[in-house]
């Protein structure tokens, strides 16, 4: 057991007194202790060795709160790394953050999160995440910046860290979905007029409303200015001016596809208005105007989605409020497939200009995925069924697609089983399509 004049001897040896405290983390030490380390770094140029000890330092259990000394070491630290030019301390810096951040009084528990959200642009992925499931894990209150949170962590598709805390982090922002979606994503691309229009399941307007918004612009980058600390001298100023700072001098940022299609491409999981993103993606996407490879990746990892919640619905509460007019929508869909396809199979495959030569072509196996999916929300459903009936062309649509088509290999097998759900104790539709034969 090291006594306290050990660890304050190795003071000018920082890689020998990190790993020390990393050693003995579960040791108690005196508050005279951290008092004089603090004192010490406070008269220190900020490095990844000082905070390499300082992080080790707060990593253990502690009865007594933050002294004088701390809090002002704590200032320091902040006001220095948060206009630090040198982002390889960000990370260290945030680590540090973490673990003293429990010592804090309950008001004032945000500091690291609020921290985190600042320092999102330097993407220290794993940490910031660690540190948001932690601030999401306890907190209850709607002020949080799901914006910044999942365009800065999930935007990259490549990341060499351990991505457990991106994993959890996913976990949480699903299960706490209650605005973030609509509010950064929905309501700032779409029309109020189609939103509404979906949510009181008005089909027959659906189609006669402006879905995208004329002056929508996605952004593909958010630039945050340096916060300015220089008048910080207390804590509760620093609290203050970190609270206004990220939660509303920080501009207002619409979410991207990029990043929604990267979040639920980890989740599966099905946030509150997973139904409204899915329809009004289909909507636009109906239009020949608004096609693109991202805007078709995502819109086929809702596919998918969907296509799981209403497989496992038994295990989850559901009435159904959507179903008839997703079914609809995507008969709709289908049907422009089959328009597409029949007018230009060229135009149909070119789904954007200038398709790159690495990528395959963006709607391989889509027709599969509708069709699978339309079985799944019609099997055992007779409203369903009929709406696929009188929604006209959709059955002759679906029956074109048994033709061979090497961009399309699974489809012929799709509407086999289709057909089969379509039909299952539903006499029309088999008249209907005995009538086609």
């Amino acid at each position: 057991m090291c006594s306290s004049d050990e660890y304050i001897a190795l003071l000018n040896d920082p890689h020998r007194l990190a790993n020390l405290l990393k050693e003995k983390s579960h040791s108690i030490i005196s508050d005279a202790t951290f008092c004089h380390i603090a004192n010490h770094f406070l008269h220190q140029p900020i490095s990844i060795e000082g905070f390499a000890i300082q992080r080790n330092l707060y990593g253990r259990p502690r009865s007594s709160s933050l002294n004088e000394c701390e809090i002002d070491l704590l200032i320091f630290n902040v006001k220095q790394c948060l206009n630090s030019k040198f982002e390889q301390l960000t990370k260290h810096f945030l680590q540090y953050l973490h673990n003293i951040n429990r010592l804090l009084p309950n008001d004032f528990r945000d500091i690291a999160y609020l921290c985190a959200l600042i320092l999102l642009p330097n993407n220290n992925r794993n940490v910031i995440a660690c540190i948001i499931c932690a601030y999401l894990e306890m907190n209850t209150s709607t002020n949080q910046r799901y914006d910044l949170i999942i365009d800065g962590l999930y935007r990259n598709e490549d990341d060499e860290e351990d991505n457990q805390w991106i994993d959890q982090l996913t976990k949480f922002l699903i299960e706490k979905d209650t605005q973030w979606l609509r509010k950064y994503y929905l309501e700032k691309k779409y029309t109020n007029e189609i939103l509404h229009a979906i949510d009181t399941h008005r089909q027959d307007d659906i189609f006669n409303i402006e879905a995208m918004k004329q002056n929508f612009e996605e952004l593909s980058s958010i630039t945050i200015e340096k916060i300015d600390l220089n008048q910080v001298s207390t804590f509760d100023e620093l609290h203050s001016t970190l609270s206004l700072y990220a939660m509303n001098l920080t501009p207002n940022h619409c979410i991207s596809e990029l990043s929604l299609f990267h979040l639920f491409s980890s989740s599966t999981n099905y946030p509150d208005d997973l139904h409204i993103l899915f329809s009004c993606s289909l909507i636009s996407i109906i239009n020949p105007n608004n096609y693109s490879t991202l805007t078709l990746r995502l819109f086929r990892r809702l596919i998918q989605l969907i296509n799981n919640y209403y497989i496992h619905q038994n295990d989850l509460l559901d009435d159904n409020r959507y179903r008839l007019t997703i079914v609809f929508l995507v008969s709709k869909l289908i049907c422009e497939v089959h328009r597409r396809r029949s007018k230009s199979e060229h135009e149909w495959y070119r789904l954007y200009i200038d398709i790159p030569n690495e990528h395959p072509l963006p709607t391989f196996d889509l027709f599969a995925d509708l069709l699978l999916l339309l079985a799944t929300l019609c099997y055992k459903h007779v409203n369903c069924q009929n709406q696929v009936r009188q929604t006209a062309g959709t059955i002759e649509s679906i029956l074109s697609m048994t033709q061979i088509d090497l961009n399309q290999p699974k489809a012929q097998a799709c509407v086999t089983w289709l057909v089969k759900c379509l039909t299952e104790e539903n006499e029309d539709n088999r008249n209907y399509i005995k009538q086609i034969k």
